[in-house]
């Protein structure tokens, strides 16, 4: 049997030899146009570009939030809300496949009856008989807006391949599930809007699930041509590509003939908000809320993300209601002395470090504008005595509420310049609680100088105020500060000695759908009896026989310091002029500090009188205060002396105290007493109104205190940075005042 069939061949083959050798060059030439072919696909897959499901997911805008998930800023023109799978509704979504690709579920990443179809509209085109129409799956649309142009011009044959083989392996990789959820996110449908949720509530203001049948038909209709069918702008054109899509829906049986009915009956324009209307909420909302979101982007900054590289959702721990509050006593006119005076305020959470609200300035109308709250171009004066100077001498060297200092005048060492107290006031001998609490200013400056300079700037970078230079001579009385730094340095005083850095942003969601949680974590910045004392020595101000009584509240257990910062005598302001005045306080819930001042202080009229500052600026920090006691998780208790402090007489705000944990420095020398009949010589007054710094001769200047005349988001952070170079220079134009100040006097 086997040598007949290989007769047979072999007679088949010579009797038909022209058949057999056609059929074989053909064999070899298609073996070679496959080869060819393939290595021709071989070779373009080689450029296939990398596709991760951060772009599949998209390029979303970067949002901000406040602590409820309320909406208070967005980064770009381009708007995209995030809708996961499991909201999509099943009407909308079969809408969409019946109208644009019926057969999704059932495909392998490309539709069989799509390219045909694709295919027999090209002919027809060629001679003439209709028009192109696409046959690409959802696959491979998706890979067209995440990879490629949607250009005609760019449909190559390479293109092609690529796009095939890439929705292969879309198909391979994800379920269909997630493939139509990253397609629903990513289209581009009009008004700058981006994915289904987003047009959703570009239109009607409501979620994709909130949508009539006919509204999910609209936005199923869009992303053929977005523009045509755009709803303000050609809503006649809209009803009609609507009215296609429920037909369509019904005739695949996606809708009923009930909910068909009840569709195409409703008006295309139900419910569709007035245009631009989310661009303006948000636009009020960053108005609302400008400092808070300046704050939390420069942190987001410093977390090291760049929103331009890569787009985030920040929750922040904003109070939208009590910033609103605050937002709206601060811009009261009644408690400034005119239209142009300016105020800052931060308010923090001691127990996490949370800022709660924050204000940056009067008649803002644009967004970022200048932040004087995190500005630290301005000086503290008595503000930073606790900090700098009294809180280190109880931390390092046990000082007791009774420990007797020197308040008479003071040189300045290795100056002839005599600081003086309010009015000239001169104490023999005074208590360090009575010091701090009538907010003498020689007792302070002995101080730091027995504590030195070293210590001291090792107390301030505890609670977060970390100094270029050493802190020294007439800083003691006045350190240039922000309120976030001041409101969170206090918030640890208040909160026995652990100290929380200011927390705007609380999470960050990344496009991929994860999330980076910064939860609060505190940090020892100083003893619990250091935190007890300074604590007990301040709830002295805020009464009777302290330098702010006004800001008494019943039933409130506060502590406070005040800082006022005066002219020099050489400025010809009146004696009774200030150019700064702070407000700094805390309860066991809430830590506020607040700024009053003017942008231009040293312009004519720009001062703030010692009556404004003592009742109407003081009236602003009491009702804030007081707002925030009366909510339902305030503390107004008292603190609670921990064990490693001891009474040592009194009760209530008389009640002396020492630490029992102190620590005995060897060596210490507080400064000498010096000779009041030498000194008078030297005596020369720049500035003698309580809790004024000195040696503000710097501030003379008036571009130093200017804020800058274009304020953009970061440029804070230079500001910072310049100041210090700025402050150098404007203390050495005050040494060389000073040495002529002498020359003069001697030669008088």
């Amino acid at each position: 049997m086997e040598k007949q069939e290989k007769v047979k061949k072999t007679k088949w083959r010579y009797k038909h030899p022209r058949i057999f050798r056609c059929i074989a060059i053909c064999s070899v030439l298609l073996l070679l146009g496959v080869a060819t072919i393939s290595l021709y696909v071989a070779t373009v897959i080689k450029s296939v570009p990398t596709v991760t499901s951060q772009e599949l997911i998209s390029d979303a805008s970067s949002n901000m939030y406040d602590k409820d998930g309320q909406l208070i800023w967005s980064s770009a023109l381009n708007k995209r809300v995030y809708v996961k799978s499991k909201d999509i509704p099943k009407i909308y979504s079969d809408l969409l496949l019946s109208t644009e690709d019926q057969t999704f579920y059932k495909d392998a990443g490309f539709s069989p009856s799509g390219l045909a179809n694709a295919a027999f509209s090209t002919v027809k085109s060629a001679v003439g008989k209709g028009e192109v129409r696409g046959g690409s799956s959802i696959e491979q649309q998706l890979i067209k807006l995440t990879v490629f142009s949607t250009s005609n011009k760019d449909r190559t044959v390479d293109r092609k391949i690529k796009e095939f083989f890439l929705a292969q392996q879309l198909y391979h990789n994800y379920s269909k599930d997630q493939i139509l959820e990253f397609y629903i996110n990513k289209m581009s449908l009009g008004e700058g809007s981006y994915g289904a949720q987003t047009i959703s509530e570009t239109y009607f203001g409501k979620t994709l699930k909130q949508l009539s049948v006919s509204q999910q038909a609209i936005i199923a209709g869009l992303g053929q041509a977005p523009s045509t069918y755009n709803l303000y702008s050609n809503p006649k054109s809209v009803r009609a590509r609507r009215d296609i899509v429920l037909k369509t829906g019904l005739e695949n049986k996606v809708i009923t003939k009930s909910q068909y009915k009840t569709a195409i009956a409703e008006s295309v324009t139900k419910d569709l908000k007035k245009r631009h209307w989310m661009e303006n909420s948000v636009t009020k909302k960053i108005l609302e809320n400008n400092a808070y979101i300046t704050s939390a982007l420069e942190q987001v900054n410093d977390k090291g993300y760049d929103l331009t590289k890569t787009p985030l959702q920040i929750n922040t721990a904003l109070d939208s209601s009590q910033n609103a509050y605050v937002k709206k006593q601060a811009d009261n006119e009644k408690y400034y002395q005119d239209s142009t005076e300016q105020s800052a305020i931060t308010v923090t959470d001691p127990k996490t470090g949370n800022v709660v609200a924050q204000y940056g300035g009067r008649h803002q109308k644009t967004a970022f504008s200048y932040n004087r709250a995190i500005s630290t171009q301005r000086s503290s004066g008595s503000g930073i005595k606790p900090l700098l100077d009294y809180g280190p001498a109880i931390e390092y060297f046990g000082w007791a509420t009774t420990h007797a200092l020197d308040g008479t005048a003071y040189a300045y060492r290795g100056t002839n310049l005599l600081a003086q107290n309010f009015d000239d006031v001169s104490y023999r001998s005074i208590t360090m609680q009575n010091a701090l609490r009538v907010s003498a200013n020689t007792p302070a400056i002995r101080t730091l100088d027995t504590v030195g300079s070293a210590k001291a700037a090792q107390f301030l970078t505890q609670i977060g105020m970390p100094q270029a230079n050493a802190p020294a001579g007439s800083q003691a009385i006045g350190l240039d500060v922000s309120t976030e730094q001041m409101a969170t340095a206090y918030g640890a005083v208040s909160n026995g000695g652990t100290y929380h850095a200011a927390r705007y942003v609380t999470s960050l969601k990344f496009s991929d759908n994860s999330v980076k949680k910064y939860d609060v974590v505190g940090k020892r910045a100083m003893k619990a009896s250091t935190a007890f004392i300074l604590t007990s020595m301040m709830e002295g101000v805020p009464n009777a026989g302290g330098t702010a009584p006004n800001a008494k509240i019943s039933g409130v257990h506060q502590a406070m310091k005040t800082g006022t910062v005066g002219y020099s005598a050489a400025a010809k302001f009146p004696e009774t002029a200030n150019m700064d005045v702070w407000m700094n306080g805390f309860t066991k819930s809430t830590s506020i500090s607040m700024w009053l001042g003017y942008d231009e202080p040293m312009k004519k009229g720009h001062y703030i009188t010692d009556a404004a500052s003592a009742m109407t600026n003081v009236n602003l920090y009491r009702d804030l205060m007081e707002h925030f006691s009366k909510e339902n998780n305030a503390d107004n208790s008292e603190w609670e002396k921990p064990a490693t402090v001891n009474q040592l007489s009194g009760i209530g705000l008389s009640a002396q105290y020492e630490p029992n944990d102190k620590v005995v420095v060897l060596g210490v020398k507080e400064p000498e007493t010096i000779d009041l009949k030498k000194a008078k010589e030297y005596k020369i007054y720049l500035s003698k109104t309580i809790d004024k710094d000195i040696l503000k001769v710097k501030l003379e200047d008036a571009a130093y205190q200017k804020k800058p005349d274009s304020y953009k988001i970061g440029s804070w952070k230079k500001d910072t940075n310049d100041k210090l170079d700025l402050t150098q220079k404007k203390l050495d134009k005050a040494n060389d005042g000073i040495k002529s100040a002498k020359e003069m006097l001697e030669g008088e």
